[in-house]
């Protein structure tokens, strides 16, 4: 079932979703009319799934499942994978970029893993969107997190 991501539970598990661009106004709108349906009759072995999004700086999308109501499986996380390639392939978006996104501002820019070292816009402080977040509770708490708290730490030692 999809609900509102502000009735979701702060101990629900999250995916986030990264593109490789920002999405267009009319992209978000496509991205919002896929997903809450999808989300709806998202299920674990035939069991519905209390499920959210959120999209952050026209570029990430975050998934949020309560798995107090029923636990994601592999192949409802096989699912949800299937629909971001399918959206990927629709809007010419490539929502599994692995670059690194850093905030400038309000602006979010990528870095390509290979540009990381040395690059001008990361330091130790600079604010970075992790790919991996514990709980949803830790993502409104704070998401973005300091480059130097990251496994990108080696780079400032």
């Amino acid at each position: 079932m999809y609900l509102p991501i502000e009735q979701m539970p702060d101990h629900s598990r999250v995916w986030v979703y990264q593109a490789n661009r920002p999405f267009t106004a009319p992209e978000t709108q496509a991205i919002q009319d896929y997903l809450a349906p999808a989300l709806t009759q998202w299920a674990a072995h035939g069991a519905g799934l209390n499920a959210s999004f959120e999209i952050r700086f026209q570029q990430v999308i975050v998934i949020a499942v309560d798995e107090t109501v029923n636990a994601a499986s592999g192949c409802s996380i096989d699912a949800s994978t299937r629909w971001f390639k399918e959206m990927g392939a629709n809007l010419g978006i490539d929502f599994f970029d692995r670059s690194t996104a850093v905030v400038v501002g309000e602006e979010l820019t990528l870095i390509p893993l290979a540009a990381l070292k040395n690059n001008p816009l990361l330091s130790s402080s600079t604010p970075i969107i992790p790919l991996q977040t514990e709980s949803l509770g830790a993502y409104r708490a704070g998401w973005l997190q300091a480059a130097n708290t990251t496994w990108l730490q080696r780079y400032f030692a």
